[in-house]
């Protein structure tokens, strides 16, 4: 999945979870090597990759880890992109559903 911007929290969180793995095990590491490295449970790694619900201070741990935090960087950096924000409205204005108006019957 490419765009995200019209997906649901729950489907960015599964489509997080599922990036998360795989970049775990690109790093050639259980979910045990995982957990004991970056001081959460198995079972906590195991809820994030299944796209559940996590903290913020977890997600740092993770990306720490697999050296991707720059990837969590961008997300905060300054200056909102204003255009794709203005097409994304744009889109969503677009996609509504449209109705005829009710034909008044004719004498």
């Amino acid at each position: 999945m490419n765009n995200w911007l019209f997906l649901t929290e729950r489907e960015i969180l599964k489509e997080v979870g599922e990036r998360l793995k795989k970049i775990r095990l690109q790093h050639n590491l259980t979910q045990k090597e995982m957990s004991e490295e970056v001081g959460l449970s198995i079972s906590t790694i195991s809820l994030i990759e299944q796209g559940k619900s996590t903290t913020v201070e977890s997600l740092i741990r993770i990306l720490m880890k697999l050296n991707r935090i720059r990837d969590f960087e961008s997300v905060f950096r300054l200056g909102e992109d204003l255009e794709l924000k203005s097409k994304f409205e744009k889109a969503k204005l677009k996609s509504e559903r449209k109705r005829a108006s009710k034909k008044i019957p004719s004498s």
